[in-house]
Order: C-alpha cells, then sequence, then structure tokens
C-alpha cells in the first residue's frame, strides 16, 4: 500500500442549525481557546489548538482519547470568506481514530454558515476521503464534535 496521496471522491455531508449568529459559530470555529472547549469526540481532550486563519495559513488541533492516544489534526486554510465559509485540508496521516489508521490522504472541509430565523444554518462538507470507512469514522467524529459544539455555543 502506497504512503502517497489518495484521490478519492468519498465524501460526506452534516447540516445542522445552531441557536446563535453566524459571528459566533465563525469564532467557535476559527478561535483556538474557543475551539478547545468543543472540538472532538465525547471524552477526547483538546491538547492544544492553533490557528493561523489567513489563506495558505496552518492550523494544528491535537486530542487525547480515552484511551490515552494522542492525535493530530492539521492542514491549512483554502478560503476564508468571514463569517460564512472557512474551508481548510484536512491531512488523513495514519492518526490512531476511526477511518484514518493506516490511511494518508490530503482531504478537503468547508464549512459553509448562513443565517437563519431560529439561528445559524451550518452545512459541513468533507471531500476526498478515501473510502466509505473514512467516511464513516469522520461523520461519527464530526458529528458528536457538532453536538459538543451545539453545547458550546448555548
Amino acid at each position: 500500500m502506497s504512503h502517497g496521496t489518495t484521490t478519492a471522491a468519498a465524501s460526506l455531508t452534516i447540516t445542522r442549525v445552531f441557536s446563535a449568529s453566524v459571528e459566533q459559530v465563525f469564532a467557535a470555529w476559527t478561535t483556538p481557546e474557543f475551539i478547545s472547549q468543543w472540538f472532538g469526540p465525547e471524552g477526547f481532550e483538546v491538547l492544544n489548538s492553533r490557528c493561523e486563519l489567513v489563506v495558505g495559513g496552518k492550523y494544528n488541533i491535537s486530542l487525547r482519547s480515552a484511551g490515552g492516544a494522542e492525535i493530530h489534526h492539521f492542514g491549512e486554510y483554502v478560503q476564508i470568506e468571514r463569517p460564512n465559509l472557512l474551508s481548510f485540508t484536512w491531512m488523513l496521516s495514519d492518526q490512531d481514530c476511526i477511518g484514518s489508521t493506516g490511511r494518508y490522504a490530503d482531504t478537503l472541509v468547508s464549512i459553509t454558515l448562513s443565517s437563519q430565523d431560529e439561528g445559524t444554518e451550518l452545512v459541513l462538507v468533507h471531500e476526498k476521503l478515501p473510502d466509505q470507512q473514512a467516511v464513516n469514522g469522520h461523520r461519527f467524529g464530526w458529528e458528536q464534535s457538532l453536538q459538543k459544539l451545539t453545547k458550546f455555543l448555548n
């Protein structure tokens, strides 16, 4: 198996509505001290979060799983249209989590935020995942994170 970049078309889309403003939701995704309070599945702890919020800037979010494994999520910002769009690469590099173990890929996450009567609609699209197992693992991680984001924003 090659450790090069995988080019696959598997993707997932998740939509959520938050009872917070578009600006508040955008800030939750782009402010390291906020990310540290909600990112990752239940039982995971954010060890550190760094964001260089410019196109081409890098981010790195390090987590510790309930089992003690350290997991590093990293990539760079591709598109920023404050406060409605955030797009960034999401590197799969054999992270110790469901859908990433033994996988290497340069994937893309896009977060689109739009104002609704009841708050903000978020549409998360995660593209270029290597296979359905990676889609399922990332769906679990994103859904858990978005549940925690709902609590954080309330």
